[in-house]
Formats: structure tokens, sequence, C-alpha cells
């Protein structure tokens, strides 16, 4: 199981919307999305497969950047088993991976967010990035 630590001085380490970074290619129906899922009391988890989150492009959709935590990569585990983890854990309002995952997992892992209150989202990975 996953877990995060919710003290303030825990948290300022993971933020990584600290520094400046070049703006994610996410749709804005899916940032407003985020916007109110950030409003719970739970977290909006990143893979580190996906781009870093910039600070200006989600505070200009009212996401809440204080819930946003970009998870570090594993040297054993999958992104599609982070993925799983991360929703099941109920630490999570909302997940965004990359869209590395294939489609069939991504219908498989939206239908496990619904089961456990937590959406699921897929952007544009680090790697198909020509920034």
């Amino acid at each position: 199981m996953i877990q995060f630590q919710a003290q303030s001085r825990s948290v300022s380490r993971f933020n990584v919307l600290a520094q400046p970074t070049q703006p994610m290619n996410i749709e804005d129906t899916t940032l407003a999305r985020l916007a109110g899922l950030s409003n719970q009391d739970q977290w909006i988890l990143f893979t580190a497969e996906c781009p870093r989150p910039d600070f200006s492009q989600f505070s200009s959709y009212k996401v809440s950047c204080k819930k946003i935590i970009q998870m570090k990569a594993s040297q054993t585990q999958s992104e599609l088993e982070i993925v799983i983890k991360a929703i099941k854990s109920g630490n999570a309002s909302a997940v965004v991976a990359s869209n590395n995952i294939t489609s069939i997992d991504q219908v498989l892992l939206r239908s496990l967010g619904r089961q456990h209150q937590c959406e699921v989202f897929f952007v544009e990975g680090r790697a198909n990035q020509f920034h």
C-alpha cells in the first residue's frame, strides 16, 4: 500500500510546483476537473512518467497546488503497477499517468478508479514531448 505523509514539512519536500517548468500538454477540461478535485482532502498524484506539473498553468485553472504530488519512479514496478497501488491506497482524488500505458489498461484503470472514487487521467508522457 502506498502511504503519504501529510505533515507540512514532509509534503513541502514533494511539492513539485515550487520550480518553474514548461506547461504540460493537458486538456483544458482535464485542468478544470482537477481544479474541482483539488478541493477535496485527498492528493492529486502524478506518475514520474508525466512531465512536471507547471505552477502557472495549474494555478490559472485554480487547481490547489498544495494538493499535487509527483511520485518518484520505481525501479521495481511499472507505471501501471504504481497507478493501481495509488488508486487502491485511498489517498488520491485523482491520479494522472502518462499515455504510454496501453489503451486497454487505461480503460481498466479508469474502471478501477471509479470503484475507489479516484479519477484517472492520461497525459502525454515525458518521452513524447519535443519542447
